[in-house]
C-alpha cells in the first residue's frame, strides 16, 4: 500500500465546512432547488465500543451547537449496519451517516445502501491517499475515513529486548523460544487466518485479484498460483517448525501475552489497551523486512458512509467533514487510540513521537488495503479453511489452495446469477 506519512498543511475545516453555499453552487441540489435545512440528521456509530459512541456524541453536540442540528446517534454494531440499512432505509427509518470497514464498501454500492459524497478537494487532500483509495469505489468517493488500521509486531520489552531485524530471524526467535508443552512462545499469532498471514503471500508476489489499471479482476483470482503456494508453504512452516498451536484464536493470543508468556505477537492497535492495562510494558514496530522487501500487511480503513435514503445529503455530508475534521480526529485518536489518517495528525507530534503509535503508522503505511470488491467477501471462509487444512496436516498447501479457489469461483458464479 502507498506511503501516507506525508506532510499536508491544511486549516479552517470547520469554518469551510460550515460556509453556506449558494444554491447554484450546492451540488445536491435536485431540480434546480437546494433541499431543506434538516431539523435533525441521524448518525449510527459503532455499538461495540463505548468509547467510540461516546466521542461521536460529543462531537455530534458541537455540531448542533454550530448549525443548529440536532443529531441523533444510535449504537448499531459495525457489521450489522448494512443489514439494518438494507430493511430501515426504504422505511424511512435508517441514517443519514453509517459506518463500517472499507472491505465491504463494495458490498454497500451494489445493494444501492451508498450514494458518493460531494466534497473540495481542499477536503480530500487533508487525508492519506491510501485512506482515500479504499473508500472509493467505481472512480466515486463514498465516504471520509476516521480511523486506518494494520498489524504490527507487538512485543514484550521485558522479554524481548531487541527486535528481529529480519523476518528470518523472527522465525529463528520463534522456533527457538516457543514452548507448546510449557505454554510459553516467543512470537505467536493467528496463522490460520489470512488477515494475519497476508504478508507471507504478498511476500511471494502473490495477489488476491489481478489488478489492471488500478481494477480488480473477480475473474482472476490469485490465491492457488505459485506464488501463493510458496506463502502457503511459509504459514506451514510456523505450525510444522515453529509449532503454533493448529486451531490459534484472538483470545488465546491475547491471554497467554497478558500472563507474559509470549514475547510477541502480530496483532493490531485494538489490542494495545487490554495490553497494557494488564501492566505489560509493550513496543511496537513494523514487521521485519521479508525477502530483502518490507512486510506488507492489509490495511483496514474505516470510514463515514453517506446513506442512499439520506434526504439531506448536504448537511449529512457537512456533518461527515465535521465528524473527521483534524480536530475532531484528533479528540478520537486521545480517547479511542484509533490512528486518524489524517496528513497533519500523522505528522503531529503527538502521534509521530509515541513509540508506540508511530509503529503500527509505519507498517501501515508500506500496506495495502483489503480488496472492497463484492467478491472479496467470498474469499475469507475458503482461504481460512485452507489454512486449517493445512495446518492440521489433513492437505497440501497446493491442494488446500486449489479447493478453496474453486469454492470462491463457484460462490462468484453464483453472485452473478
Amino acid at each position: 500500500m502507498r506511503k501516507f506519512l506525508s506532510l499536508a498543511l491544511i486549516s479552517a475545516l470547520v469554518i469551510g465546512l460550515l460556509t453556506a453555499c449558494g444554491p447554484k453552487r450546492d451540488p445536491y441540489a435536485k431540480a434546480g432547488k437546494s433541499e431543506g435545512k434538516p431539523d435533525k440528521l441521524v448518525v449510527w456509530e459503532n455499538a461495540d465500543d463505548g468509547v467510540q459512541l461516546n466521542n461521536t456524541k460529543k462531537w455530534a453536540g458541537e455540531f448542533t451547537k454550530k448549525t443548529g442540528i440536532q443529531v441523533e446517534v444510535v449504537p448499531v454494531a459495525l457489521l450489522k449496519q448494512q443489514e439494518k440499512l438494507t430493511l430501515d432505509g426504504p422505511a424511512g427509518k435508517g441514517a443519514d451517516l453509517v459506518t463500517w470497514p472499507h472491505d465491504r464498501l463494495g458490498e454497500a454500492v451494489t445493494k444501492g445502501l451508498l450514494q458518493p459524497i460531494q466534497v473540495d478537494n481542499s477536503v480530500k487532500n487533508q487525508f492519506d491517499d491510501v485512506a482515500m483509495k479504499a473508500l472509493t469505489y467505481g472512480g466515486k468517493l463514498y465516504g471520509l475515513p476516521k480511523a486506518i488500521e494494520s498489524v504490527a509486531l507487538i512485543y514484550n520489552k521485558k522479554l524481548m529486548g531487541q527486535v528481529p531485524a529480519t523476518y528470518d530471524e523472527l522465525f529463528q526467535y520463534a522456533k527457538a523460544n516457543n514452548k507448546p508443552d510449557e505454554q510459553k512462545y516467543g512470537v505467536l499469532f493467528e496463522a490460520n487466518n489470512f488477515y494475519y498471514t497476508y504478508f507471507l503471500f504478498a511476500a511471494k508476489g502473490a495477489a488476491v485479484f489481478k489488478e489492471q489499471d488500478g481494477t480488480l479482476d473477480p475473474n482472476e483470482i490469485g490465491l492457488n498460483s505459485p506464488e501463493a503456494v510458496q506463502g502457503m508453504n511459509e504459514v506451514q512452516k510456523w505450525f510444522t517448525e515453529a509449532r503454533l498451536p493448529q486451531s490459534l484464536k484472538a483470545d488465546t493470543v491475547n491471554g497467554l501475552f497478558k500472563s507474559g508468556k509470549v514475547a510477541a505477537v502480530i496483532n493490531g492497535p485494538w489490542a494495545i489497551k487490554d495490553y497494557q492495562a494488564a501492566g505489560i510494558n509493550v513496543g511496537v514496530a513494523p514487521l521485519p523486512k521479508i525477502d530483502g522487501k518490507d512486510a506488507q500487511t492489509f490495511i483496514g480503513v474505516k470510514g463515514w458512509y453517506l446513506s442512499a435514503y439520506s434526504k439531506y445529503p448536504k448537511y449529512a455530508t457537512e456533518l461527515m467533514q465535521f465528524l473527521t475534521s483534524k480536530e475532531a480526529l484528533a479528540s478520537r485518536f486521545k480517547e479511542t487510540g484509533e490512528i486518524p489518517p489524517q496528513k497533519e495528525l500523522l505528522n503531529d507530534p503527538m502521534i509521530k513521537n509515541n513509540p508506540v503509535v508511530n509503529g503500527f503508522a509505519k507498517q501501515a503505511s508500506k500496506g495495502v488495503p483489503m480488496p472492497s470488491i463484492p467478491e472479496m467477501g467470498v474469499v475469507w471462509e475458503p482461504i481460512n479453511n485452507a489454512h486449517t487444512f493445512v495446518a492440521q496436516g489433513k492437505q497440501t498447501p497446493e491442494q488446500a489452495l486449489n479447493d478453496a479457489v474453486k469454492i470462491m469461483k463457484e460462490k462468484i458464479q453464483t453472485m452473478k446469477q
